[in-house]
């Protein structure tokens, strides 16, 4: 065989290999896309069982701030006045609680109230 010959062989191997590549690379996009599509039509679904996500422009609460970009005298503060909110709920529900089976109220609970 002639050195031409092999020349030709490996650029049309090559190009088809190419030709292969870019086939697999178009597939590969379309079903990404397909199954975007299928996330996009399932959220659609599910935003219309479960309604949608609370705006926070809207004035309700406030917005989410990580710790990590706070003062830590002010992270501490809140992380305090947290804790004593929990805990005086925590009491209140016990309270009710131990009302509503009629059990003995702890002293601790009473003299709070």
């Amino acid at each position: 065989m002639d050195w031409w010959f092999w020349i030709f062989l490996w650029v049309a191997v090559a190009a088809l290999s190419l030709l292969f590549v870019g086939f697999l690379a178009v597939w590969i996009f379309r079903s990404f896309m397909k199954t975007l599509q299928e996330f996009e039509t399932a959220a659609g679904k599910l935003e219309a069982a479960f309604g949608s996500a609370p705006a926070v422009e809207s004035g309700e609460g406030t917005p989410f701030e990580p710790a990590i970009f706070l003062d830590p005298a002010v992270a501490r503060e809140r992380y305090l006045d947290g804790k004593s909110v929990r805990r005086e709920a925590r009491r209140e529900r016990r309270v009710a609680r131990r009302s509503a089976r009629g059990q003995r109220q702890s002293l601790r609970d009473v003299k709070f109230s």
